[in-house]
C-alpha cells in the first residue's frame, strides 16, 4: 500500500464534495461551459501552456455557502499539486484579490476537512493559482496583475507586507491572447459565441440575439453539441447576465450623475457662503435664480 497514493485519493475524495447549495443561485454561461473536468483542464492548459488530461483534475468549485456571496465560478485541483481558481469578469474588479482570498480559505477548509492541522506534522496543501478571464467591452491589456497588497490601508517600510495574493487577469475578447484561444477549442468557441451575441444585441432584443448566435454557431460547428443540449438554459443565463450588466451600467451612470449634481450644489453653496451673489451664480451655472435659491434653501 502506497501512503502517498492513499493521501491523493483522500484529497480527490474531499475535492469532489460540494458545500451546501443555495437554491437561489443561478449558474452563469461561463460556469456551465467550463464547470466539468474536461473543459476545465482544456482551459487551464490553454492558459498555462501545459498538457494535463482530465484525469488530473478534480473540481472543487464552491457551490455556495453561508459565508460567501457570490460564489466563485470555476475551481479545481490539478494533479493534487495546484488548486486553480478561475473567475470570469465583464468588468475589471480591483477587489478580486480579496474575493479570491475568501474563496481560497473556504476551498482549503473543504480540502482539509478531515486533516489534523493541529498536530506536529506539517501537512501539504495544493499551491493556489488565481486567474481572472475578462471579456468586457472596455479596453483592457491582454494581461494584467492585481495584488492584495494594493488594497492594504498601510503598506510601506514601516508596515511590511505580511500577506500577498496575486491575481493574473487575461483578456479573452475575440482577437486578444490568440495563442490561448488556439490551444482551446472550447475557449475559442466561447469567444466567438459571445462576440456574436454582443454584436447582435446592439441591434435586436437580447433573446433574439442569443437565439441567432446559437443557431449560427450550431450551423458552423462552434460549441454545437453544448448549445444543442443546453439551448434553453443558455438562453436564460445569457439573458439574465445581459440584463444584470445593463442594470449595473444604469446604476453606475446614475451614481455618477448624482455625484456630479452633489458636487455642483456644493460649489454653489460655497460661492454663496463667501459672498457671491445669486444672480452671478445663476449665470455661472446656467441656472434660473429660483433654481439657485432652491439649492440654497432660501
Amino acid at each position: 500500500m502506497n501512503p502517498k497514493n492513499d493521501a491523493n485519493k483522500g484529497v480527490k475524495k474531499r475535492a469532489k464534495r460540494s458545500i451546501k447549495v443555495n437554491k437561489k443561485y443561478k449558474d452563469t454561461f461561463f460556469k456551465k461551459l467550463f464547470g466539468q473536468e474536461s473543459a476545465a483542464v482544456e482551459l487551464y492548459n490553454a492558459i498555462k501552456g501545459t498538457d494535463y488530461g482530465p484525469e488530473a483534475v478534480s473540481m472543487v468549485t464552491l457551490e455556495d455557502t453561508l459565508y460567501i456571496t457570490p460564489v466563485n465560478d470555476v475551481a479545481f485541483t490539478v494533479d493534487n499539486k495546484f488548486v486553480v481558481m478561475i473567475e470570469h469578469q465583464s468588468t475589471i474588479n480591483p477587489n478580486m484579490p480579496l474575493r479570491m482570498l475568501l474563496y481560497i480559505a473556504m476551498c482549503y477548509i473543504q480540502l482539509t476537512d478531515d486533516v489534523d492541522i493541529y498536530g506536529r506534522t506539517r501537512k501539504t496543501i495544493p499551491r493556489p493559482e488565481f486567474i481572472v478571464l475578462y471579456n468586457g467591452e472596455e479596453e483592457q491589456p491582454e494581461e494584467a496583475v492585481l495584488r492584495l497588497s494594493d488594497m492594504f490601508a498601510a503598506c510601506d517600510m514601516e508596515y511590511p507586507i505580511n500577506l500577498e495574493l496575486i491575481v493574473r487577469v487575461y483578456n479573452i475578447n475575440k482577437g486578444r491572447n490568440p495563442k490561448m484561444a488556439q490551444r482551446s477549442v472550447t475557449l475559442n468557441g466561447y469567444e466567438v459565441y459571445i462576440s456574436k451575441v454582443r454584436e447582435y444585441g446592439k441591434k435586436i432584443r437580447i433573446e433574439q440575439a442569443v437565439a441567432r448566435a446559437t443557431d449560427e454557431c450550431i450551423k458552423e460547428g462552434i460549441l454545437a453539441d453544448f448549445l444543442k443540449l443546453n439551448r434553453k438554459a443558455v438562453q436564460n443565463m445569457l439573458t439574465a447576465e445581459w440584463d444584470y450588466e445593463v442594470e449595473k451600467r444604469v446604476v453606475r451612470d446614475e451614481a455618477i450623475k448624482i455625484g456630479r449634481t452633489e458636487e455642483r450644489h456644493k460649489n454653489i453653496r460655497d460661492l454663496y457662503r463667501i459672498g457671491v451673489g445669486i444672480e452671478t451664480i445663476a449665470k455661472a451655472f446656467d441656472l434660473l435664480e429660483q433654481d439657485v435659491k432652491d439649492i440654497l434653501d432660501l
